[in-house]
């Protein structure tokens, strides 16, 4: 974890497994004012073949990448999201990653089903409930080759969050 500039980053693993329990990360913001992320739930491709896209929809419960951000009641935040180009495997082998702008949920409930879409690849500036919770919720789709090495792929995506005003 890095704490920089009033923002909390948090690395999370994506990848053909779910490889990662979910775990705290925790900062201070502007004025000391605490930050914290839990990582509900990795992105989860499952079992990817040779050739075939495999997409994983943000409303998927099951498999979609689940975060919870919590902070200042009601204040207005940004969301970063460094997303990686691909999965890394064995031998240097790698699977192309793809997410596009229907890609990314949030809600200030939890509610996967009813979660606004933003796109990942850009800036999310919205602001917390007023129980101070954000909810990201992460599709995308992977690609591999007609020739993919066999074997367990791993990437991280990287979440920042900082206030922008206060």
């Amino acid at each position: 974890m890095r704490v920089r500039l009033g923002a909390l980053v948090l690395a999370w693993t994506v990848g053909q497994l779910l490889l990662s329990a979910p775990g705290w990360a925790q900062g201070k913001g502007v004025g000391g004012r605490p930050l914290s992320a839990l990582s509900r739930q990795t992105l989860d491709f499952g079992t990817l073949f040779a050739g075939t896209a495999t997409k994983v929809s943000r409303f998927d419960a099951l498999r979609a990448g689940q975060f919870e951000l919590r902070g200042a009641k009601g204040s207005e935040v940004r969301v970063d999201l460094g997303l990686p180009a691909a999965l890394s495997g064995p031998r240097g082998a790698r699977v192309p990653l793809q997410f596009t702008a229907g890609d990314g949920g949030f809600a200030r409930d939890g509610v996967i089903a009813t979660a606004a879409p933003f796109d990942p690849r850009a800036a999310l500036v919205t602001t917390l409930s007023g129980n101070g919770r954000l909810y990201l919720f992460l599709g995308g789709t992977a690609t591999p080759a007609a020739r993919q090495t066999a074997g367990a792929y791993t990437g991280t995506v990287t979440v920042t969050i900082a206030y922008t005003g206060i």
